[in-house]
Parts: C-alpha cells; sequence; structure tokens
C-alpha cells in the first residue's frame, strides 16, 4: 500500500495514495466569514471550489509559517474534494500489511477517529490517517453547503 507522508507540526502522517488527488505547490485562499472553524477558507483548482481543511485545528498543533515546502494535499472524501495544508510532503513511500498495526486501544477514542492504523516506516512510527473519518458528518454537511454556494 503507498503512502503519501507528510510534516505537519512535528509529527508526520501517512495518507493513503488511493484517496489523494493531487498534490499542488500554492494556492490562492480565499476566507469565507462564518465557514466552520476546521475551514480555512476556499480555493479555485482548475475551476473547482476546493475548501481548505485544517489538520493543525483538527489535531491541536501550531501551524508553522508558509514557505516553498507547505503543499496542498488534495483528497476526495465521499464525492467531495477538500485540500489538506501540509508543512512538508517528505515522500510517497511503499509499505507492506506487516507494517501496518492496529490503534492501541487506550488511544481510540471519537477524538482519534481520524487515524486509521499506525505504520512503521524505517525505524519511524507514523499515524495513517483515515480520510473517511476525518471530518464529522457535521463537518461534511457544513462543507458540502458552502461548496454548493460557491
Amino acid at each position: 500500500m503507498k503512502q503519501v507522508l507528510c510534516e505537519i507540526g512535528d509529527n508526520t502522517y501517512g495518507i493513503d495514495i488511493e484517496y489523494v488527488q493531487g498534490i499542488e505547490k500554492q494556492l490562492d485562499i480565499v476566507p469565507v466569514p462564518n465557514a466552520p472553524q476546521m475551514i480555512e477558507g476556499i480555493a479555485n483548482l482548475r475551476g473547482a471550489v476546493i475548501p481548505i481543511f485544517s489538520l493543525y485545528k483538527k489535531f491541536h498543533v501550531e501551524p508553522k509559517p508558509i514557505t516553498e515546502e507547505t503543499k496542498y494535499v488534495i483528497i476526495r472524501v465521499d464525492e467531495m474534494q477538500i485540500a489538506f495544508q501540509v508543512d512538508v510532503v517528505s515522500e510517497i513511500v511503499e509499505v507492506s500489511k506487516k507494517h501496518f498495526h492496529e490503534l492501541p486501544a487506550v488511544i481510540a477514542c471519537d477524538e482519534t477517529s481520524y487515524v486509521d492504523r499506525i505504520i512503521q516506516v524505517g525505524k519511524k512510527l507514523v499515524v495513517a490517517i483515515d480520510v473517511q473519518g476525518v471530518l464529522s458528518e457535521k463537518e461534511k454537511h457544513h462543507i458540502s453547503k458552502l461548496i454548493e454556494e460557491n
């Protein structure tokens, strides 16, 4: 299974490449007043309105300043495209199933529903993001409305 490894704050996360539609270097983000808290704004990506979802806020991480290495990972959740801003896309790796580990039960709860599994990449442990679990049903609904209105 291929994973796109991204750095958010001081941690590395994996996103299953099956959900990744693209990786963009720069997007012109337009803030949307009264948008849901996790939405940084919207961007026009080749004629489509793409909400920018803040993994920083979701993970309670202080965002780093935008640099040349900042990227936007475009993913598909259900029928929506959204972008995750990440500090760095470090690499795309192929990981065998034997290196995937279930999330320890003591950590599993509603607040960690975005965690799919833990991956061992070399000597490092990486949190694999469950793209379907990142957004709550309420957030999916708000984002759908935001896209329809713009």
